[in-house]
C-alpha cells in the first residue's frame, strides 16, 4: 500500500489514549466548541497481517459510526467548520468530523454505503494521480465517476491530498506548487466543485507549504497529531487529526473519544 511503511514510523509515536480536539471559536461568540477530527484510511474485509493503523474492517468501521450515532454525535463537514469559525454558523450538538486519506476504492465500496445508511457525512482527501485503474499505485483507488457519485450524494466531500502524495517539506517550491495546484485543478475540473481543503501527506508541512497552499486558494489545511513540524505557529490554519486504529470495537472507540472530549472540555476540568 502506498504509504503504510512511512506512516507507521511517526504515527506509532502518537499518544494513543489522546484524541485531537479542535478548538472552534466563532467570531463574535464567547462559547467554545471542541470537535474531534478523526482520520481513517483503508477498509478491508480481512486485516490479518495488515497494519491496524491504516486498515479497518467494514464491521469495525460500522461499529464506530453506530457508536457515534447512538451517543448523539453529529457529523459535520469542513465547510460547516469553516463557516462556524468565520461567520458564527450554528453547529449541532456533539459535532464530529470524519475524514479519509488517499481515495481508496474501499472507501467507495464500504464506507460510502455505511455512511449513507446512517445519514452521516465524511470528507475524503484524494491523491489525484492515483484516481481510477490508471492510477500510479498498485492498490486500487476509486474513479472520477465514483467520486462524482459520492460528491453529488451530499454524503461525501472530495478534497485534496496533493497530486502524487509527496512529503511537501522535502520538495522545492516549484514541486510543492505543482503538487497542491494540480490536485486542486483536477478535483475542480472533474467534479465541478470548489476544492478548499488540503490534507498534507504524512501530516508533514511547514510555514512555506502553508503559505503556498493559501496562495493557491485553500481555506484550510490538515495535518496529524504526533507529527511535529516547523509550522506549529500556524495552528489556526492547520487542523490536527488523530488516526483511528482498526482494532478498536465500538465501545472502546467511543470510550477513547469521550475520554478525550472530557479532558479538553473546560467545564469538566475541575471535576477530574
Amino acid at each position: 500500500m502506498q504509504k503504510i511503511a512511512r506512516n507507521t514510523l511517526f504515527i506509532t509515536m502518537t499518544i494513543i489514549i489522546s484524541i485531537n480536539l479542535v478548538l472552534l471559536t466563532a467570531k463574535g461568540e464567547k462559547e467554545q466548541t471542541y470537535i474531534p477530527v478523526l482520520l481513517y484510511h483503508n477498509i478491508t474485509e480481512n486485516t490479518d497481517g495488515m497494519d491496524i493503523i491504516v486498515n479497518i474492517t467494514p464491521r469495525r468501521f460500522r461499529e464506530h459510526m453506530v457508536a457515534l450515532k447512538s451517543a448523539g454525535y453529529n457529523t459535520i463537514t469542513l465547510d460547516d467548520y469553516y463557516e462556524h469559525i468565520q461567520n458564527g454558523k450554528s453547529l449541532p450538538e456533539k459535532p464530529v468530523i470524519i475524514t479519509f486519506d488517499d481515495g481508496y476504492l474501499s472507501n467507495y465500496e464500504f464506507a460510502y454505503p455505511i455512511l449513507q445508511e446512517l445519514e452521516m457525512k465524511a470528507t475524503i482527501f484524494i491523491v489525484t494521480d492515483s484516481v481510477g485503474p490508471g492510477g500510479k499505485v498498485s492498490y486500487p483507488h476509486f474513479t472520477w465517476e465514483q467520486a462524482r457519485q459520492m460528491q453529488q450524494s451530499g454524503v461525501i466531500d472530495i478534497q485534496s491530498h496533493t497530486h502524487t502524495h509527496r512529503d511537501v517539506t522535502l520538495q522545492n517550491r516549484e514541486e510543492t506548487v505543482r503538487e497542491i495546484r494540480l490536485s486542486k485543478y483536477l478535483i475542480e475540473s472533474n467534479l465541478n466543485k470548489e476544492c478548499s481543503y488540503l490534507a498534507y501527506p504524512y501530516g508533514a508541512y511547514n510555514n512555506i507549504s502553508i503559505r503556498l497552499a493559501s496562495e493557491a486558494g485553500y481555506k484550510m489545511m490538515l495535518g496529524l497529531v504526533g507529527r511535529e513540524t516547523d509550522g506549529q505557529n500556524n495552528p489556526d490554519r492547520v487542523l490536527k487529526r488523530i488516526t483511528v486504529w482498526g482494532d478498536k470495537g465500538g465501545e472502546d472507540f467511543l470510550r477513547f473519544l469521550e475520554d478525550g472530549v472530557k479532558k479538553q472540555n473546560p467545564a469538566d476540568a475541575g471535576s477530574e
